[in-house]
């Protein structure tokens, strides 16, 4: 994110005001934000002042890059194409501030990936040249027969505003496709989906649709208007009750088995997804990636992966679409559950191909740990609806339900048990199990060889080599320590390498011998590096691995045991030059293939912003 203490606003050095428009920017920055926080949500346009003001082009990108970071911090999506039919004449504003790389849309937003793809009518440059035509109607106009009063919020796809019907006279929610006119067939038919699946059911805890229209080419739907807000903006509010936090979840589970019942999975529960009215009374809305559990009629390819990353279950994030059911709502349920527990989503990483491996493979880390405080039970349900495998989660909300009614009554509950509790930790810590399970090995066929096998045991040597071992296995468990309490940067990714390096050719030096099978781990080391997606750590593997070896071939070769000594011992030499350059090309080929992968993902990141 923009950091604006230590980056203060572009101002024009040269002119005479320069030091107090920094200043009225400023201010305005900091009024903006206050504003922001005490709601009704204010407008960037209502702080820009004149339209000749010469510091207005600096005054937009401060204040529009102040309101994506806190859109973006709600879990919305802010997209290119939006800003540029709200200030059309900023196009070059709008371009920089979609450019930096730290205006990432984040992970909290709704998308299908790939995305869907746009043809040069709807790129960002015909959207700052149609703005007018082709940006939904704003705050303040009509709709047919409704009146925009405010906007309410906006999101990946769509855009709601609180509305009067005037032929009522009654006050509704109103949702447009944020594209207007320029929605592409996929984006109208998936929003037509998502209105005709929500009208087709009637729960006190569903937001019920009242009318589907057309009107000037954009298509909305009306609902009714929920003012409380959304479980986004009061996750503080439940985190210190456990049992009004249950409560919720066990209300919203059953809504989500009624939806279930009536063959519709959603998909895409997540805690901005979540209605709170006046009453405290939640309500599910955005059926925008429901699916009919009867049917095959997804309007997304198969393989495409729907929903959000933070809060995918695993069936979506691998984009098996025939795995998709009740337990994936219960997924989305728990991730809810997740966030009110720890404070933050399940799974967040930099990027959403990161995002999306995180949700396939790992384990979220334990709420507990994060904070203390968690009731245990509660853990326990929530890491059970987490599970990878959909049969290992409760089968339907209707189960997930009645385990929290368990919690509220006090009974004991059903989502305990040992395997599960090893077999979450195994996916939760993959480094450390790999490392402890290899080195385990290691030692005990270590000691099988000295005890039994060796028929010249070397008491020093199989000492020295249990306590490199020890010293392994200590640093893997300071590492993952470090690791888990958020040191998630590159020095610490090479501080663990070093000390992988370090021990592995401590071993092999004490072992005195290169036709070890051992020689392995260097080209093993330099493969799992990858695992990291960053080419500097693979090159860092890489250089390590060669410095070892060829310390080791140095030891090798040099007999010190002669007055005049050989340095080099027959047949030494060829081996190791072919050693080393298969190290080398084995760093440069993962190192190839993780900066190909990352290039797939920073493209796919582009054409979800614009």
């Amino acid at each position: 994110m923009l950091n604006r203490e230590e980056a203060p606003p572009k101002t024009d050095a040269q002119g005479p005001g320069s030091l107090a428009a920094a200043r009225r920017i400023h201010a305005a920055c900091e009024r903006f934000e206050a504003d922001w926080k005490a709601r009704p949500r204010p407008r960037v346009e209502d702080y820009l002042g004149v339209p000749d003001d010469p510091d207005r082009p600096h005054l937009l990108e401060e204040l529009a890059g102040l309101e994506i970071e806190l859109r973006i911090s709600l879990g919305e999506r802010p997209s290119a194409a939006e800003y540029l039919a709200r200030f059309p004449r900023n196009a070059a504003v709008i371009a920089r501030l979609f450019d930096e790389p730290e205006l990432d849309p984040g992970l909290g937003a709704t998308e299908i990936w790939p995305p869907p793809h746009r043809d040069g009518a709807h790129s960002a440059a015909s959207a700052s040249a149609s703005a007018s035509t082709s940006a939904p109607p704003v705050q303040g106009q009509r709709l047919g027969k409704y009146e925009l009063i405010d906007e309410l919020a906006r999101g990946g796809m769509g855009v709601v505003y609180k509305a009067r019907d005037t032929a009522l006279n009654r006050v509704v929610a109103i949702k447009m496709i944020l594209s207007g006119a320029m929605a592409t067939e996929a984006e109208r038919e998936r929003f037509r989906r998502e209105a005709a699946l929500a009208a087709k059911l009637d729960h006190p805890n569903v937001v019920p649709i009242y009318e589907v229209g057309e009107q000037d080419g954009f298509l909305y739907f009306t609902m009714r208007l929920v003012e409380g807000g959304s479980l986004a903006g009061r996750l503080d509010r439940y985190r210190e009750d456990p049992m009004a936090l249950a409560d919720l979840i066990e209300v919203l589970a059953r809504a989500v088995q009624y939806a279930n019942e009536q063959g519709f999975i959603h998909c895409d529960l997540k805690p901005s997804n979540i209605l709170i009215d006046r009453d405290g009374v939640p309500q599910i809305t955005d059926f925008g990636l429901a699916r009919q559990a009867s049917r095959d009629d997804s309007i997304t390819a198969s393989g495409a992966v729907l929903g959000t990353p933070s809060y995918m279950a695993p069936e979506q994030a691998s984009g098996e679409r025939e795995a998709i059911g009740p337990a994936t709502d219960v997924h989305g349920l728990g991730a809810i559950l997740y966030e009110l527990l720890a404070g933050r989503p399940p799974f967040r990483m930099a990027t959403t191909m990161e995002t999306v491996m995180q949700a396939i493979y790992c384990d979220p880390i334990p709420p507990r740990e994060l904070r203390p405080q968690v009731p245990r039970e509660l853990e326990h349900i929530c890491l059970k609806c987490l599970e990878k495998s959909p049969k290992d989660r409760y089968p339907t909300a209707e189960a997930l339900s009645a385990d929290l009614a368990h919690f509220l009554q006090g009974d004991p509950i059903d989502a305990t048990g040992p395997i599960q509790k090893l077999r979450r930790w195994s996916r939760r810590e993959p480094e450390i199990v790999a490392r402890l399970s290899g080195l385990a090995l290691v030692s005990l066929l270590t000691e099988l060889n000295y005890r039994v096998l060796s028929p010249f045991p070397d008491a020093l040597a199989h000492s020295s080599v249990q306590m490199v071992l020890g010293l392994w296995a200590v640093l893997t468990l300071l590492f993952q320590q470090l690791q888990r309490r958020g040191w998630q940067s590159d020095r610490l990714r090479g501080c663990w390498i070093l000390g992988d390096m370090t021990c592995l050719t401590l071993l092999l030096w004490i072992m005195e011998d290169l036709d070890t099978p051992l020689l392995i781990g260097y080209p093993l080391m330099i493969a799992a590096s990858g695992l990291w997606f960053r080419e500097g750590v693979v090159w860092f593997t890489t250089g390590l691995a060669i410095a070892g070896y060829l310390a080791l071939y140095g030891h090798a070769a040099v007999d010190w045991g002669r007055t005049n000594p050989g340095w080099m011992k027959p047949g030494v030499l060829p081996y190791g030059n072919i050693y080393v350059v298969c190290l080398a090309l084995s760093g440069f080929v993962v190192a190839r293939l993780v900066k190909r992968i990352r290039v797939i993902s920073r493209y796919y990141e582009m054409r979800r912003v614009n």
